[in-house]
């Protein structure tokens, strides 16, 4: 192999590398569904536990089911369709990917031990409280994690924003008020950027 070819070997990959490190994100279109999801719960919570809704409180499990469920499906529907984009397998996708699973993991986890906590211990379902400012908390992480790995740095912002969501879910444990603010948070941490990025891979 001559030198030139080497070179141009060397630069062909070089050019692969940066393509890759420049590749679009695709989780718009999850963050999105599940952002507006999860931000129609919230407030659907509130409702019901401040009397705005008339329905039994006994039926919150119902509705946090729901959520559940569609977004199963939901991201069942979505990941068919992303598999099949080209930017799918780049590096900054892959982090994305994997810390987002990582993150529902978590708050699964913290689910399952309160549940615990109520049919074993002293547990209350006012535990659940903390479960929001858990998922502000992770996202930040996920935000902040992902801009490092990438050159999508801007998503640092909706990661500090999601910090200080965090911070004020705590300061709101165990108030009525908490599910509102967090389903109006959820709008500026999990949709506008989802839009974003959407914004951002259309234009690739």
């Amino acid at each position: 192999m001559s030198n030139e070819q080497l070179i141009n070997d060397l630069n062909y990959a070089t050019d692969l590398a940066k393509s890759g490190q420049n590749a679009p994100l695709v989780g718009g279109p999850f963050g999105l569904m599940w952002g507006v999801l999860l931000s129609a719960t919230l407030t659907s919570h509130w409702a019901i536990v401040s009397g705005t809704f008339n329905v039994s409180l006994d039926n919150l499990w119902m509705l946090w089911i729901a959520f559940a469920f569609v977004g199963s499906i939901g991201s069942a529907i979505l990941g068919s369709k992303v598999k099949t984009k080209p930017a799918n397998t780049s590096t900054a996708n892959k982090v994305e990917q994997s810390i987002w699973q990582l993150f529902s993991v978590m708050l699964g986890t913290a689910w399952v031990g309160i549940v615990m906590s109520m049919i074993f211990g002293s547990g209350t379902p006012q535990l659940f409280d903390f479960i929001v400012a858990m998922g502000f908390g992770g996202q930040g992480l996920a935000y902040a994690h992902t801009a490092r790995m990438s050159h999508n740095k801007w998503l640092i912002y909706p990661g500090m924003a999601s910090f200080v969501a965090c911070a004020i879910s705590m300061a709101l444990y165990g108030q009525v008020q908490l599910y509102l603010f967090a389903g109006v948070a959820t709008l500026f941490t999990v949709v506008l950027p989802s839009l974003k990025t959407m914004g951002l891979e259309n234009a690739k």
